[in-house]
Order: C-alpha cells, then structure tokens, then sequence
C-alpha cells in the first residue's frame, strides 16, 4: 500500500467522495471545480492504494476500504475541529442546557457514575436525560431530533452521521461459580451443549453481541443451544447466576458483577469480532461549544478502557 501525507483537505474530499459516491457533486459540496476533485481522487487512489470508488449498475459505489477510510477520516475531522474550537467551549457551561443521551444499560452503568461527577463539577448548568433504546434505531432518532448523543455499537450508522470511537469491547462467556461442568476455563464442546442465554427478543439475533456469536459459529458449521432471550445484558448476568445456563457478556460487564451475583469470567473458545463503541451524533450539533465540551468528556471518560 502506498504511503504519503493526508492533510485536513484531503480527508474533507474523501469523505465527500465516499458520502456523495459522485466526483461533481463532491466537488460542489466542497466548492471545487469536477478537474480539481477528480485530481484529489486519483491522488487518494495512489496514497491509500485502492481505487475507492468503482463503477456499479447504479453508479459509482465505495470499496470497502473507502468506508472504512472515510469512517477514520470523519472521526480525525471531528477531533481537530473539537481542538481548534475548544478555545469558547466553556462559556455556555453556565447556562441552563439540557442533553438527551441514548445509550445501552450496560453502558450507562459505567459510564455515567463518573459523568455525573463531571457534570456536577464544573456543569452543574446541564441537565442530562439518559434514555435506553434500540441504538439500530440511531439514524432514525438523530435525524428527527429525538436524541442529542448515541454511545453503542449499531450494526451500521448513515455516512451523514458524525460518529467517534470510543473504545473496542471484548467479549467473555460467563457461568456461575457453582456450575456442575464448567470451572476455570470453557471448552468449545462445553460452549455449544450449555444451553445459552442471549440478547435479543426475536429469534433472528439483533445484538450486535449475538451476531458477533452467529457469525463465529457459522464459519465453523456449528451452532449453540439457546434457552432464554432477554431484553438487557443485567438480566442475562441474574439468569446465568440462578442457573446452569451460560451467556456472552462485554468483559466490563461480566467483571462489575462477577462478585455479587458470584460468576466465572471466562475466555471464549472461539474467535469473536468484539464490538466497537460508538458516539454519534448528527451535524445540526457538531460545532456546538457545549455539545463539543460533553462529547471530551465522554471521551476523556473512556479513554482506556479495554473492556
């Protein structure tokens, strides 16, 4: 792959070409003439050694390279826009504001403890509403200004979307410490003839988690024995403990309980694609200082976190 320096401009074309697959129409977005554009094209092409948009029935479509690209790009705009602007962000912390912030259960457990203290610190201006909902809905809630923040990991997020990684989530299996067959470590064997407890209320699995179980299993010609579907990873934690069942959890959660509801953590015996959490939020908030100043603070809460 070819190397060289990408500056604030060109990641601005990349991810106008990604978003409007059309070199005029990003050329337009951006106030550039069609030439210029197809020039930065051909220059991101030999930089990043792909050919990020191909020709399909319908038109131009992006590769799979250039969605991820353009995801990294959004996010380093997002970043260097936060910094450059950070200089008014705190002015408006002494207004009366108030958030309304999406996020799973499992995820606010951790997460908003230490917010609180923030906000109470050096905000005590902001009122924060956290809402549990189906983060697959997170295009839908921001584009109808339902919601201000969404931290989750949604199978997939619109390219008009701002979003920043927050951190990777390993997954673990958990069992209870008085579990007849499985102590210290799981066997693959083990894995699929304990019967599972799993998120997600229909039978085709819509967690990501769960999805991240399938697709493992199905590149292996297996499949598990599933038992309970709950609505929420605290439930799967109070099944699995009352029972002879199993469940794959994110390790932060598995470990915030292991000791009061008395579970094993345990290293899954396949290989699973653990879930990268997401902030999203949409543009009509990006420049915002005190949406700016919630969004480093939920950064810098998470910053580190393995699990």
């Amino acid at each position: 792959m070819a190397h060289g320096p990408i500056d604030t401009h060109l990641l601005a074309c990349l991810c106008a070409l990604i978003e409007e697959c059309h070199v005029t129409r990003a050329a337009s977005r951006l106030g550039l003439g069609q030439p210029a554009m197809s020039a930065v094209l051909a220059r991101l092409r030999k930089l990043l050694g792909d050919p990020l948009l191909v020709r399909g029935r319908s038109g131009m479509l992006p590769t799979a390279r250039a969605k991820i690209a353009a995801a990294k790009a959004r996010e380093a705009l997002a970043l260097i826009d936060e910094t450059v602007n950070d200089r008014d962000s705190l002015e408006p912390l002494g207004k009366t504001r108030k958030f309304r912030l999406v996020a799973l259960n499992s995820l606010s457990f951790s997460l908003m403890p230490r917010l609180a203290d923030v906000l109470q610190q050096q905000a005590p201006g902001i009122e924060l509403q956290v809402n549990p909902a189906d983060v697959r809905l997170t295009d839908e809630l921001l584009e109808a200004d339902e919601c201000d923040l969404v931290i989750g990991y949604p199978p997939k997020v619109s390219p008009s979307l701002h979003t920043s990684t927050l951190f990777r989530m390993r997954l673990v299996c958990i069992a209870r410490l008085a579990h007849p067959t499985i102590e210290g470590r799981i066997s693959l064997e083990q894995f699929l003839q304990s019967p599972h407890v799993v998120l997600g209320a229909s039978p085709t699995p819509v967690s990501t988690i769960e999805q991240s179980v399938e697709k493992a299993l199905r590149a292996l010609k297996l499949s598990r024995s599933i038992a309970v579907r709950v609505p929420d990873l605290h439930l799967s934690v109070a099944v699995v403990s009352g029972s002879d069942l199993i469940a794959v959890v994110p390790e932060r959660v598995a470990h915030n309980f292991a000791d009061q509801f008395g579970l094993q953590v345990l290293m899954p015996p396949i290989d699973l694609n653990d879930p990268q959490v997401l902030m999203i939020w949409h543009a009509r908030s990006h420049r915002d200082p005190a949406h700016r100043w919630l969004r480093a603070q939920v950064r810098e809460i998470t910053r580190g976190w393995p699990r």
